[in-house]
């Protein structure tokens, strides 16, 4: 008897893969209202805790899908200072060659620079969220078996938690499925769609991750561990063994890189290092080599606690979560869409870890991508091909940026020509005596500024009038609300039904009336892009005052001082207070223009000054967007 054919069930976007980019992905999509399935193949989110390191634009990312009070108190915490460390005796509290300090807000988002976070529970928080929402849906267990595609869409077949044959039938089909994965190895690599080495780096070595969880030792459990005569708590025994802040080991005879993660009551770490030329990475994974490498770093001279034998963390403290080899390699896939068939994360591109870009690179992907693919689900008629082709040739220059910053960390770190060590130690040390250029390199890859998009045709803003950069997030006190909040959250609200946004910059109220009496136009201008009435105003001055009966229909709020912010015991909770931070810096940004309309993925479509050069921007919507 033969198999009957599985009816098919259709949905707006097929999701292939649950991993951090696609639950994002999906609810993003989700938040705008467009119906997506997950086809995950796991039945659980896995426990091995991988990527470890998000950068601010990631945390802003995973803000903006509503779960940020959960970034401090679940997720992760700030890494704080990242420690470059020169020499090749294994020690931790060697005066670091270079510092860069991610505790400030001086990356333009509103957010520290970095968190270590643990993957598992970044990933329960986004499907926790996802679960909210009526539009997203997550089907674990599902391995996809077929795709086919026609011109109106995308079938896929796969195996449920049953072992039944299912069908999806969508308009759109994203893989974010990983490196291996299904939607490119065996699809879209047919069809001409490869992954190739980045021209940028030609950086490619083995190395091995290592996830340790540590226990405290005790006076009960270890008596004979001799720092308890010197008065030592667990706590401070843990602390001294595991400092605080990331370490990036730059020795020549064997690079390394570790530090915590997660919350601190988890006590995980992270300890990665290089497979040497003739050694085997899966041998070099053992419990046997790899104390060798790391039990060093771990045990301290007795000199250090006046003691006459070195002192060891106790080993039976140590439990070993994950050992395995894995390529450090920076590539790119020379299309990341064909036809209805779109590639995300890192089924797209792969980087080498030193910038901490992996996950964070698949977040941005999914930003850029979501409303591009709510545009095409509100605006069937679009040329899809080329809104698609124009999000990933955006996404390529933003990867560049990212992978200068990662090849940065990288040459730091595994450099081993000893003349070559030697200059770039006297450089470094001679460079840092003049304090503006120390403060330069303490801020890391944020040095470059806010990201900005060089135009090319196609491109969804308009080059010459200011866009292509991401917006700054400062914070603002909401008059209608009563409340601070970041500017995100007040532009692109839950309740708003526009595609892009509309931002309005008063430098006092006295100018609220005249920049917004005639923003009843914009919709039909815009072709309903944007909403006139959903505008938000942002005074900027933190002495703004306005009463209840003088407040426009549109959002109105002030720009905050960070002060105001460190005082909310919700939005500065488990976080650093905001150093550095500059509540001018949207302003200063865009130039001073008094209006912005916004992309949903933050990026500014154009600035303006004027309600006729407003007028003259919006009306370049439909066709900066393809839609006919």
């Amino acid at each position: 008897m033969s198999q009957r054919t599985p009816d098919v069930a259709e949905t707006g976007v097929i999701i292939c893969g649950g991993g951090p980019t696609g639950t994002v992905l999906s609810a993003l999509l989700g938040a705008m209202k467009v119906p997506n399935i997950v086809l995950e193949r796991e039945k659980d989110i896995t426990t091995d805790p991988r990527g470890i390191a998000l950068d601010e634009d990631g945390i802003r990312i995973l803000q903006s899908i509503g779960i940020y009070d959960k970034i401090y108190t679940e997720i992760g915490t700030c890494m704080e200072i990242f420690n470059f460390v020169t020499g090749s005796e294994p020690n931790l509290y060697r005066k670091p060659l270079l510092t860069m300090d991610y505790t400030t807000t001086e990356g333009g988002t509103g957010h520290v620079g970095f968190i270590c976070h643990k993957q598992p529970a970044m990933e329960r928080a986004i499907r926790d969220q996802i679960h909210k929402i009526p539009f997203s849906e997550i089907r674990t267990e599902s391995t996809v078996t077929g795709i086919s595609e026609n011109p109106e869409g995308v079938t896929v077949e796969y195996r449920d938690a049953h072992g039944d044959i299912q069908r999806l039938t969508a308009p759109f089909l994203v893989g974010a499925d990983g490196k291996t994965g299904y939607v490119r190895k065996c699809y879209l690599e047919p069809k001409g769609v490869i992954m190739e080495r980045c021209k940028e780096s030609d950086y490619e070595e083995t190395w091995v991750a290592l996830n340790w969880q540590i226990s405290l030792p005790t006076e009960k459990t270890h008596p004979d561990f001799p720092l308890w005569r010197l008065g030592y708590t667990p706590e401070q025994v843990y602390d001294r063994f595991f400092p605080k802040q990331f370490r990036f080991l730059c020795n020549p005879k064997r690079p390394s890189v570790c530090g915590r993660f997660g919350l601190k009551s988890d006590r995980l770490w992270r300890f990665e290092f290089v497979v040497l030329e003739g050694e085997d990475g899966h041998k070099m994974a053992t419990p046997e080599e790899t104390s060798k490498i790391i039990y060093p770093y771990l045990t301290h001279p007795g000199s250090w606690y006046g003691l006459q034998h070195p002192v060891m963390f106790p080993e039976d403290c140590i439990k070993t979560l994950r050992s395995r080899p894995f390529s450090f390699v920076a590539r790119s896939c020379n299309k990341w869409s064909l036809g209805r068939v779109i590639l995300a994360g890192d089924a797209a591109h792969v980087f080498p870890p030193f910038g901490g870009q992996g996950i964070a690179s698949g977040f941005r992907d999914a930003s850029a991508l979501a409303w591009r693919l709510a545009l095409l689900h509100r605006h069937p008629t679009t040329d899809h091909e080329a809104l698609l082709t124009a999000w990933y040739t955006e996404r390529k220059q933003q990867l560049e940026r990212s992978l200068a910053a990662t090849i940065q960390n990288g040459a730091y770190v595994t450099e081993s020509d000893p003349i070559k060590v030697f200059i770039r130690e006297w450089y470094m040390w001679a460079v840092q005596l003049v304090p503006s250029w120390r403060k330069e390199l303490q801020k890391g890859a944020r040095a470059l500024g806010m990201t900005k998009y060089r135009y090319s045709p196609g491109f969804a803003f308009v080059g010459e009038m200011g866009g292509g950069l991401l917006l700054p997030q400062i914070y603002a006190f909401n008059f209608r609300e009563n409340k601070i909040e970041f500017t995100d959250d007040l532009i692109f609200s839950s309740d708003k039904k526009g595609l892009f946004q509309l931002l309005v910059l008063p430098d006092k109220v006295s100018q609220v009336q005249s920049l917004t009496k005639d923003l009843e136009n914009i919709s039909q201008l815009s072709g309903n892009f944007i909403l006139g009435e959903e505008a938000t105003i942002l005074i900027q001055s933190t002495k703004a005052t306005i009463s209840a009966e003088d407040l426009p229909t549109q959002q109105v709020a002030r720009i905050a001082a960070g002060d105001e912010f460190a005082a909310d015991s919700l939005l500065c909770k488990n976080r650093p207070p905001p150093i550095g931070y500059d509540e001018l810096r949207l302003r200063e940004e865009v130039r001073g223009k008094k209006y912005v309309i916004l992309r949903p993925d933050r990026f500014v479509f154009a600035a303006c000054d004027t309600p006729t050069e407003l007028r003259e921007a919006v009306s370049k919507l439909p066709s900066a967007l393809h839609v006919g």
